[in-house]
């Protein structure tokens, strides 16, 4: 039997853009000869203000401690936060985008009950 040779990871990129290359400068459509995904991404997250911090945790009435372990943050870094000593990452904001987006949701993760 005879082995097949497998190429290089950087002979299978090579010949892969030369492919690309080639069906650009045809013109050919592009979803016709490869497989394309297009993908629609969320909108930037918000920025966030030390009044929306505090906003967002009151929404699940959360106190800074419990607010903190649920974003996976410290308690310290909440209270900067708050205070505008710091901004929210990016990643953060996202986060807190999506507890403003679905508030129930979350306030059901840590279990707390909001009373009358």
């Amino acid at each position: 039997m005879k082995s097949k040779k497998r190429k290089s990871v950087g002979n299978q990129i090579i010949e892969g853009l030369t492919e690309l290359a080639e069906a650009l400068e045809r013109g050919e459509a592009l979803e016709k000869r490869f497989t394309v995904h297009t993908v629609e991404l969320p909108p930037k997250p918000a920025d966030y203000s030390p009044r929306k911090v505090r906003d967002t945790r009151n929404l699940l009435a959360a106190s800074q401690p419990v607010f903190a372990s649920l974003l996976g943050v410290s308690t310290a870094l909440v209270q900067h936060w708050e205070q505008g000593f710091r901004k929210p990452s990016r990643m953060a904001c996202r986060l807190l985008d999506e507890i403003n987006r679905d508030p129930k949701r979350w306030t059901q993760m840590i279990g707390a009950r909001k009373t009358a």
